[in-house]
């Protein structure tokens, strides 16, 4: 389950194996599915956060490791996209209803990231196409 609220596929792998290792709820009956799910969000959650932290990187971010520590993958890219108070922004995407603000507070962040990097902020909206993201955020950190 890919949530488009956060843009950030990172945290929704996460989002969606947590309840799987914490045995709160079945995604299906069959326990080697699951396994498989879980495997494969880890492995998307490697990529992306290998892609961030390059991102990241090229920006001369400081503390670009934070890419791959959940909700702090959010401030980071706050602070890459100069976005004034990246703390609050970081905290009130943790509150619903009012993170839809800094949802598109965070795409507003990712449009200045690409522009920085010279890249056309329209990528941004293949990333809404699921999975998409893992070539859009690999183009733009590996070229």
């Amino acid at each position: 389950m890919l949530y488009l609220s956060e843009f950030s596929w990172v945290n929704s792998a996460i989002g969606m194996m947590l309840p799987i290792l914490l045995a709160q709820r079945s995604i299906t009956q069959v326990p080697e599915i699951e396994a498989i799910i879980v495997v494969f969000c880890i492995i998307f959650y490697l990529i992306i956060g290998c892609f961030w932290y390059e991102i990241y990187e090229k920006l001369n971010v400081e503390n670009a490791w934070f890419a791959w520590i959940p909700i702090l993958n959010i401030y980071i890219t706050f602070v890459a996209g100069d976005e004034e108070n990246p703390v609050l922004w970081t905290i009130l995407s943790l509150i619903p209803c009012i993170s839809i603000i800094a949802e598109i507070k965070w795409i507003i962040a990712w449009v200045k990231i690409f522009n920085k990097l010279e890249k056309s902020p329209w990528l941004l909206l293949i990333c809404i196409i699921p999975f998409a993201a893992l070539f859009v955020f690999g183009y733009v950190a590996l070229s």
